[in-house]
């Protein structure tokens, strides 16, 4: 009995997002920059839905479900998968991760990543990580219908600091950015913060209520998109809240469905509370938010920002992407095997 885990990181989204959709990049070329985090999610398969638990609980994930083959082939994920692999039935799956669905930092991207690489290779194939990502993006703009973008995929399969390019015809250059991998190392030493805002929220959702996108959307989003990554990789602290600031109008003003009650407490508090900019990660309407804050009055927009109920998220780059393990396991009983689903 074979049995495989994989895992993909979650990511930030530094600049461009959005423009990742089909709905801008057929107007023209478009960039998104994006960075891995340690933050990830576990796919494990296998035939008995125990040793499937059994492998991710050793990962110590405290969120998770359990998929037997009968729930998996409805379930609309692993259905989805099986679609986009051509697989005839589906092992049992169980999935987790220390972050729930939902929460702006493209986890169901890196679901779908690990999902993909997962069945592939419980199916007998060993995919590369381009075409892991490309199959994750397939399933779920084209069969699930999300509205959705790649950066999330892409930067799951790859891991570290990526500059991603989009064609009009859907193709993609991953390039790595040692730069920016840097520049993000300075500023999180010196007020660049990461605060988890409760609830969360479906983004395609809330994508999915943006207006129409036109030839001069495109244009203002793709030279917005170089101005912030231009701030980023500056590595100066003030220079990337000036950015945050007028991306978080420029978003909020195109798409009202992104904005949040606690992004509304943070703009009215602004620079008192030591914080120079800041934005809700992914396509807003809830789960991170990305603080820029003076470094010398760190302390002070910390104090802020927990009396709002938020909670802090260690930020960190992880260099890390797509990661696999594969064993093959002698029959036997497990304790569960008879559980249906968790």
């Amino acid at each position: 009995m074979t049995t495989v885990r994989s895992s993909a990181p979650m990511r930030i989204s530094i600049a461009g997002g959005g423009t990742d959709l089909p709905e801008y990049y057929r107007h023209g070329p478009t960039t998104v920059v994006a960075a891995a985090l340690p933050l990830r999610v576990h796919v494990s398969v296998a035939d008995r839905p125990a040793r499937a638990l059994a492998e991710l609980n050793a990962k110590g994930t405290p969120w998770h479900y359990l998929l037997p083959p009968a729930d998996a082939a409805r379930h609309p994920y692993p259905a989805a998968a099986a679609v986009v692999l051509g697989l005839g039935r589906l092992p049992s799956i169980a999935v987790g991760s220390l972050v729930p669905p939902g929460s702006g930092l493209g986890g169901s991207g890196a679901y779908s990543v690990a999902l993909v690489d997962a069945l592939a290779r419980w199916s007998g194939r060993s995919l590369p990580p381009h075409r892991t990502a490309s199959l994750a993006f397939r399933l779920e703009r084209e069969v699930l219908g999300r509205t959705i973008g790649q950066q999330d995929a892409w930067t799951a399969a790859l891991g570290g600091a990526q500059r991603l390019r989009f064609q009009p015809d859907g193709s993609v250059t991953a390039t790595p950015s040692p730069p920016l991998s840097s520049a993000l190392t300075r500023l999180i030493d010196n007020g660049l913060l990461l605060y988890r805002v409760p609830g969360t929220r479906d983004a395609s959702r809330v994508l999915s209520r943006a207006p129409e996108v036109t030839p001069e959307h495109h244009r203002e989003a793709t030279a917005a998109a170089a101005l912030t990554e231009k701030a980023f990789l500056s590595g100066d602290i003030a220079v990337v809240g000036a950015a945050l600031r007028a991306h978080w109008t420029r978003k909020i003003t195109a798409n009202p469905a992104t904005d949040h009650p606690v992004c509304r407490r943070i703009g009215e508090a602004g620079d008192t509370e030591g914080i120079t900019g800041f934005k809700l990660i992914g396509a807003g309407g809830g789960g991170h938010v990305l603080i820029a804050a003076d470094a010398a009055r760190s302390d002070r927009a910390q104090t802020f920002l927990d009396g709002l109920g938020l909670t802090r998220v260690p930020l960190r780059i992880s260099q890390q992407g797509l990661e696999s393990t594969g064993s093959t396991a002698e029959p036997g009983r497990y304790e569960g095997d008879t559980c249906a689903s968790a």
